[in-house]
């Protein structure tokens, strides 16, 4: 069975472009597009799409009012966002409210392919482009109802690969650390932020500029 996509873009060139990327990437895939958010939005009541893809900038409901109303009614469905824009605190709000990724418009080919495996696996991604915005400050927070959040150096490092899509397995292999080990990091990390799944705390983590 062939997925479903529907992408909202209110510039029907870029729609075009990026149907006809995903279409070369899975060639018997179907795609419905939209002039914008709220369109798409009415059309998820009849039809849900196994992905949605979304602009941020777009006329009527913006992609953060229709992230939003999405989740609120159709939790399940994982939403990727495409974009020319890649300040931080956009690409923060996004993912706090529930997209699984998110791209710029200029993505390669490969990158494409590899968000929409991510988003089918349950995973976050983000292009390179929005992953050199999200790197270029990394500070402490004052996030925490008791204090200082306190992580150490090694949790840090593991807070932001998790951040980055990487499973523990994966984080392993980067940090030269056995999963096991990445797991109990990822426990410590979880209990000291007071959160009970691993979309929470990097929601609560971009929230807070932990990376």
């Amino acid at each position: 069975l062939q997925p479903t996509f529907y992408l909202a873009d209110d510039h029907e060139l870029v729609a075009k472009g990026i149907a006809s990327l995903i279409s070369k990437i899975l060639p018997l895939s179907r795609i419905v597009t939209f002039k914008n958010g709220e369109l798409l939005f009415k059309e998820c009541h009849s039809n849900l799409p196994d992905l949605i893809f979304l602009d941020y900038e777009m006329p009527l409901w913006d992609g953060k009012r229709t992230i939003s109303e999405l989740k609120k009614n159709f939790p399940s469905v994982p939403i990727l966002i495409l974009s020319m824009l890649n300040e931080k605190p956009i690409i923060e709000t996004c993912i706090s409210l529930g997209a699984i990724g998110f791209l710029n418009k200029d993505c390669s080919e490969l990158e494409l392919k590899h968000a929409i495996d991510s988003a089918f696996s349950g995973k976050l991604f983000y292009s390179q482009t929005i992953l050199k915005s999200l790197h270029s400050v990394r500070k402490a927070s004052p996030y925490n109802s008791t204090g200082n959040l306190d992580l150490t150096e090694r949790e840090l490092d593991v807070l932001q690969l998790l951040c980055d899509g990487l499973s523990p397995k994966e984080i392993g292999e980067k940090l030269f650390l056995s999963p096991r080990t990445v797991e109990k990091h990822k426990d410590n990390i979880m209990q000291k932020m007071d959160v009970s799944s691993v979309a929470k705390l990097i929601s609560v983590a971009l929230k807070n500029k932990l990376v």
